[in-house]
């Protein structure tokens, strides 16, 4: 049987001889070097003394101090500090110093104050009552103010007051952050900025004092002589007066309400931007423009809203929706001469005419009006809207087509209806058959009562084809006339009587004996699928 030989481990000097030695001791000896390196590196700087008329030394407690009265100066790196008074405390490498407080740091910041308590190992300073910290054009005044020299990093709190003597602004707030290497500041709660021009309130903002850029972090609003501002995250330029705001973003000038996911602005130029579910509200003429982009003119009280773009004016009765691919709202003051009489020198008064002109495929549904037209033309000062190229109105049963297409409103409701050129109404005589009532004439004018077409008068050319009834509902035959002009009675979008008022022909047929073809005038074109039935319908071409 083998033996087994015991095996103990290397003693020390065993380990310090093998191989190993001359690498380990290599280790160790660098290590050692770089906690010596490191030490030296984190030791402080100490608090020099540069003057004072008096030096004591005291033992507080134990501690000795010494205490610098008059004209004293003090360094520490590259940071000067003066006041009436001081203690310093060599072993702990900390000061406290009283009156006239001033602490310069390099060329721009300085910080004024009544006490100071600084350490030379966290280069942080505390200042308390009457603090100034000016820094180039801008000065912050406090009662309560920490500093760290590390970050050159204000904090204060208990209330502060920012001048911006440059752009002449005050900002005020209960608490806020300086960071003197990018000249930012960071305010919180009541804070408040007030300029010769505007006045800003904010929960949160920052604002550079270099590029003057105010950023929004919270519920803030901007008030004017010629608007008002809310938004809940953005910024503002108090140099050029441009601005982007977000989140919940709104303005409101000469009675209209703005708002849209971003919004930007240029206070000088009166200009603005809506980008996304921009809404223009006119609590006036009591109208509400939607699109995706909105392009705003102040000082013209204009603007052009597109994409997806939809006009609502709402009445007491109902609302009338507009869809076109543009739409501009045009703002004109117009100069009228008014004279009371002839001996008396006239006077310039303006008139404002404010127009919605709506571009492209345009098309209205109401609940008792639907319209189609290339163009529309609303014109708010005497309430008459405009169709051009190929309009269509539709009313309860009546389809109303015309070159163009004339409407007067009265109360957000249809008065009055022109119709030139190529004048023709359709209605359908009932849901079964395909017969239509129709009337054709050069020129017409509608008359509208309670929202429903009345009277109907025919300028020129007047023809028809109406579709006879008995009480029982049951045809009695087609009426055929024609006639210069022609005067046609409805009631309850039924037709009455029909009067022709110079030089009337037709007559009475029974249906059998007319031929399908004579059932229609010439020009009849039913364009039924193109009425809109509800509000979505608009924006269908």
């Amino acid at each position: 049987m083998k033996s087994i030989t015991q095996l103990s481990p290397p003693s020390r000097e065993d380990f310090f001889t093998s191989p190993l030695e001359g690498r380990m001791r290599g280790v160790i000896t660098i290590f050692f070097l770089f906690i010596t390196i490191f030490s030296f590196a984190q030791k402080s700087s100490q608090i020099e003394i540069l003057n004072a008329n008096t030096l004591e030394y005291e033992d507080m407690k134990g501690i000795k101090v010494k205490r610098l009265i008059g004209d004293v100066q003090l360094k520490h790196d590259n940071a000067l500090m003066f006041c009436d008074t001081a203690l310093i405390y060599s072993n702990s490498n900390t000061m406290d110093a009283f009156g006239h407080v001033r602490m310069v740091q390099g060329d721009s910041l300085q910080l004024f104050g009544d006490s100071l308590k600084y350490n030379g190992n966290t280069k942080i300073a505390i200042l308390r009552g009457a603090i100034r910290l000016i820094n180039n054009d801008v000065t912050l005044t406090t009662n309560y103010l920490d500093y760290n020299r590390n970050d050159n990093v204000a904090y204060y709190y208990g209330g502060g007051t920012m001048i911006n003597q440059k752009e002449n602004n005050t900002l005020t707030s209960e608490q806020g952050y300086y960071y003197s290497n990018g000249e930012a500041f960071y305010f919180k709660k009541d804070v408040v900025l007030v300029n010769p021009e505007y006045r800003i309130e904010a929960d949160t903002l920052n604002y550079n004092s270099a590029s003057e850029i105010v950023n929004f972090l919270g519920p803030t609003t901007i008030t004017s002589k010629d608007n008002f501002i809310y938004t809940e995250n953005g910024w503002y330029n108090t140099v050029t007066n441009k601005s982007k705001f977000y989140k919940n973003a709104y303005l409101f000038s000469e009675k209209k309400r703005i708002e849209g996911d971003t919004l930007y602005y240029d206070r000088n130029a009166g200009f603005g931007k809506l980008i996304c579910n921009g809404i223009i509200t006119d609590t006036v003429e009591n109208i509400i423009i939607k699109g995706d982009v909105a392009h705003l003119f102040e000082q013209k009280d204009s603007a052009m809203i597109t994409q997806e773009a939809m006009m609502m004016q709402i009445t007491d009765k109902d609302t009338l929706y507009m869809h076109a691919d543009t739409f501009i709202v045009s703002t004109q003051y117009v100069m009228m001469d008014s004279m009371i009489n002839k001996n008396i020198t006239p006077t310039n008064t303006k008139d404002t005419v404010r127009t919605l002109f709506a571009y492209h495929h345009a098309k209205i549904f109401s609940k008792d009006m639907q319209g189609k037209a290339d163009t529309v033309i609303y014109n708010f000062s005497d309430s008459t809207i405009n169709l051009y190229q190929s309009p269509i109105i539709w009313s309860k049963e009546n389809q109303i087509t015309a070159d163009f297409i004339h409407l007067l409103m009265v109360e957000g409701e249809i008065d009055k209806m022109y119709m030139d050129n190529n004048a023709f109404i359709i209605s359908k005589v009932d849901s079964i058959t395909e017969n239509f009532n129709q009337i054709k004439g050069k020129n017409m004018i509608g008359y509208f009562q309670k929202r429903e077409l009345h009277k109907i008068d025919v300028k020129q050319n007047s023809e028809t084809i109406y579709f006879a009834l008995d009480d029982a509902g049951k045809y009695i035959g087609v009426n055929k006339m024609n006639g210069e002009n022609m005067l046609i009675f409805l009631k309850e979008n039924e037709l009455q009587t029909i009067s022709f008022l110079k030089s009337p022909q037709g007559e009475l047929n029974p249906i059998k004996e007319v031929s399908p073809k004579d059932l229609l005038l010439k020009g009849f074109n039913w364009r039924i699928t193109e009425r809109p039935t509800n509000m979505f319908d608009i924006f269908s071409h």
